[in-house]
């Protein structure tokens, strides 16, 4: 995109420093009864079905491509196509991001990682699949061909879905994450309910920290790029406008964390989230340690 951020790029291609570290086990929990969507994403594209029935719906996207991907998934409102929508991308990221519904999706993953989300596709309609990670020369996957439409049609007859239980609640406000106060996150599968308080549309990206490394050389890195990134791709949750609630589905080992948004705000010239105050550390435990 010709006005991403220098900041956003660089988390980005954080990725593809990272494809010799070794892929994470797969993902996974309790889906609450929710049908389960399979979506491959592959260099370049989406392998999707044509058709999903709206409610809640569960997600499983598998990175089976040589780089770095992640799932956006946006719902266009009646009149725009994805030739304009694609075109508006490029002409102001966050200025059409705004336009459109944004549903939610899995965080990056590097090449033979999966993770499940959990959404709700309350509306039918025309729904993309996006990926917005730059390849090694910093072009977005979406303007290589990872950009995929499928329809969401309400089907009749059937009982509605109800979401997974949840075992912690992320708020994105803007500009940060709201999480429980006192609240101990211990290793091991779990489900992290994520509300877009908004008013902007937020994202949770989650990426460990390196190992030796500290909040302070992420910042220095952000700064001033160079040599190896201080954090390690864990996938997370994709954008979601506000008032929309995604589930992510998550397998977590101890270390040091953080949370981060990188979406372009539409009221501050573009500039990502993160550079306005949202990046958030934490801490994940062994759950002997919890004890």
């Amino acid at each position: 995109m010709t006005k991403r951020t220098t900041a956003r790029r660089l988390l980005t291609l954080a990725l593809l420093a990272a494809l010799a570290a070794p892929a994470l086990a797969h993902q996974g929990h309790s889906h609450g009864g929710t049908a389960t969507v399979q979506i491959q994403g592959q260099d370049y594209k989406f392998v999707t079905p044509a058709s999903v029935s709206t409610g809640w719906t569960t997600f499983e996207f598998g990175n089976t491509g040589k780089e770095a991907h992640h799932m956006q998934l946006v719902r266009l409102p009646s009149g725009m196509t994805q030739a304009s929508f694609l075109a508006g991308l490029k002409e102001n990221e966050g200025a059409t991001l705004a336009r459109v519904e944004m549903v939610g999706g899995v965080g990056m993953l590097l090449p033979g990682q999966s993770q499940r989300i959990t959404v709700n596709l309350a509306e039918p309609g025309t729904y993309i699949a996006l990926c917005f990670v730059p390849d090694a020369a910093g072009v977005p996957h979406l303007a290589l061909g990872m950009a995929q439409t499928f329809q969401v049609t309400r089907a009749a007859g059937t009982a509605q879905a109800q979401p997974p239980k949840a075992d912690l609640q992320v708020k994105l406000v803007d500009y940060g994450f709201e999480l429980p106060g006192g609240v101990t996150i211990t290793e091991g599968p779990q489900v992290w309910e994520v509300l877009n308080n908004g008013p902007e549309g937020h994202e949770m990206l989650i990426f460990r920290l390196a190992p030796g490394k500290t909040m302070d050389d992420v910042a220095a890195y952000l700064q001033k790029p160079g040599g190896p990134m201080p954090v390690i791709p864990m996938g997370g949750a994709q954008a979601v406008t506000k008032g929309h609630t995604s589930y992510a589905h998550l397998n977590l080992t101890p270390g040091d964390y953080l949370l981060l948004c990188a979406v372009p705000s539409p009221t501050h010239q573009g500039a990502p989230h993160a550079a306005l105050g949202m990046i958030r550390p934490f801490k994940v435990v062994a759950k002997t340690a919890a004890r």
